[in-house]
């Protein structure tokens, strides 16, 4: 359950950032997919600057360039949805479905034994 509303929830930012980048096309006349880090630094640089500068003091500074910094680079709407449908997925297949019970939800019956009658 929680999978599955993970995914929806980045599915709806998947399309959130498709909207954003139209409106950013319509006004400005050419077309550019907002990558991650560019997307984060428009909603808060504070925590952009933050979060790079814990990762270059506690973990390495190279690490920031190497790893970081290219997933920063990646589209978001590819990041988003890749991500939502891969959570769907997880959460799509983490259980077998039950089957319906008319009243009292999907409760299993118990089995009488051979003696289950009265005597």
């Amino acid at each position: 359950m929680l999978f599955r509303a993970l995914g929806w929830l980045l599915l709806a930012m998947a399309v959130a950032v498709v909207v954003h980048d139209g409106l950013a096309w319509w006004s400005e006349g050419s077309f550019h997919l907002f990558g991650l880090g560019e997307l984060w630094s428009q909603l808060d640089i504070g925590s952009l600057n933050g979060a790079q500068g814990a990762v270059q003091r506690h973990l390495s500074g190279s690490f920031w360039t190497s790893v970081v910094g290219p997933v920063l680079t990646v589209p978001a709407v590819l990041a988003f949805f890749g991500l939502g449908v891969f959570f769907l997925w997880i959460g799509g297949r983490s259980r077998a479905p039950e089957a319906p019970a008319f009243i009292g939800g999907g409760r299993t019956r118990r089995r009488r034994g051979r003696s289950g009658g009265l005597s």
